[in-house]
């Protein structure tokens, strides 16, 4: 899996912005968005809430790597065009917080606003044909439905997992905890997933592989928001150079989406003093990412916050 900052243009046969299908669980909303390939079905039974987020793995720059024109144009772009749109990004990047940590300060990962640097990015979109587009969308309520039903199913977790168990302590640790609330015959009726499944194109079979799917690491929905920013805001000025048109990327709402999820969540549990806990590591240079999802919580839904 990439954890590149890189998002996707359609052709210009693209989807709409947005869609809604019906399926026999309910009704899906599925908004598009990028990180590299973002979108979120949301789905609400009166037992279950869970949100699902998928993206398109990709390799990401944050300097200009490849000089030919990404439209198709066997005509070179001049070094000082590519530094020029390149310093714009990186600016662009200061101003909006597209930022991360940076390594090389000792405190970066522990005071906010200490050793920042732009994210990793790439200078413009990865073209992705409608048709793969078509099948995420399509496989998205599939494996969200998937996993809610793998998660309620105790026998088949422990079972599965029990030989991962014995050489992965995280996952021990896990399935320690699953046990206790299966002793205490503790059940919940509203269930929030914030997942991310990740994809590759393969290069031999043209196909859309699935790497991976994440249900605890579903990272950057407040970063990957920016990258669609920052795509669109280059296109702007200099699609006509590079043969693409901002309108063609599609608009990224993963941060939004997942704040509403969790805002949902906690009005469905109905305790006011339930509260919404974010668990961080001691030393996290992904802060910003983090800090733009609670912000867009406490923004939005001032209410419980």
């Amino acid at each position: 899996m990439g954890v590149g900052c890189s998002n996707l243009s359609l052709s210009p046969s693209a989807l709409p912005l947005k869609t809604t299908t019906t399926s026999r669980s309910g009704r899906y909303t599925n908004p598009f968005s990028s990180f590299p390939l973002h979108f979120t079905s949301l789905q609400y039974h009166r037992s279950r809430y869970t949100s699902f987020t998928m993206s398109l793995s990709s390799s990401s720059i944050s300097s200009p790597l490849a000089a030919w024109r990404p439209g198709g144009s066997d005509e070179l772009l001049s070094d000082e065009f590519l530094d020029k749109v390149m310093n714009d990004a990186l600016i662009w990047s200061a101003l909006h917080g597209l930022v991360v940590g940076d390594r090389s300060n000792s405190r970066s990962g522990k005071v906010p606003g200490v050793g920042m640097v732009h994210a990793p990015f790439s200078l413009t979109p990865t073209p992705l044909p409608t048709s793969y587009w078509r099948q995420a969308c399509e496989l998205a309520p599939l494996l969200n439905e998937l996993v809610d039903r793998v998660s309620l199913d105790a026998e088949f977790l422990q079972n599965s997992l029990s030989r991962t168990k014995k050489v992965d302590e995280f996952t021990g640790r896990l399935l320690e905890i699953h046990l206790k609330m299966l002793s205490l015959n503790k059940k919940e009726e509203i269930r929030l997933g914030l997942h991310r499944s990740d994809y590759m194109i393969d290069s031999e079979t043209d196909m859309l592989y699935q790497i991976e799917l994440n249900t605890i690491s579903s990272s950057f929905p407040g970063l990957g928001s920016l990258v669609t920013e920052l795509h669109r805001n280059l296109l702007g000025h200099y699609g006509k150079d590079l043969g693409l048109d901002f309108r063609n990327v599609p608009e990224n709402p993963a941060v939004s989406q997942f704040a509403g999820s969790l805002a949902k969540a906690w009005s469905e549990y109905n305790d006011s003093s339930s509260v919404v806990m974010v668990v961080v590591q001691d030393e996290e240079r992904n802060m910003y990412d983090q800090y733009w999802l609670s912000t867009v919580l406490k923004d939005k839904y001032p209410s419980f916050t």
